[in-house]
């Protein structure tokens, strides 16, 4: 009978602990406007792209023209792509609450680089 008392208290760690998880990456999600500005290359931009963040998942927003994918970790590093085109651009950096910033590099017909910056609508 003891070991339930024991039982009851390592299974509501656990349970207690993932919710956590989840609620520390859903933190990102919802809709960001991303601004590419070109630093250096053959690019005009500024660029924008909407997109959308699902726990933790980045996606295009529909109508965009654009593809986006990446993720976001808990910490709000963020690895990803856009992919235009013939354009296919990496892209990496990291979000607080609000807003982010990082460094995008373009591979494609007209190769480029530059800094993205972005701002969460919803």
């Amino acid at each position: 009978m003891s070991s339930h008392p024991k039982f009851a208290a390592l299974w509501l760690s656990i349970a207690s602990a993932v919710p956590f998880q989840a609620a520390a990456q859903a933190g990102f999600d919802g809709q960001w406007s991303v601004t590419a500005t070109v630093e250096d290359g053959g690019c005009t931009g500024p660029y924008r792209y909407p997109i959308v963040i699902r726990d933790g998942v980045v996606d295009d927003a529909s109508g965009s023209g654009a593809y986006a994918s990446g993720r976001v970790r808990k910490d709000g590093r963020l690895v990803g792509s856009i992919k235009s085109g013939l354009a296919d651009i990496a892209v990496e950096g990291r979000l607080r609450t609000a807003a982010g910033a990082g460094r995008w590099n373009l591979s494609g017909p007209i190769p480029c680089r530059g800094r993205w910056t972005a701002s969460k609508a919803g």
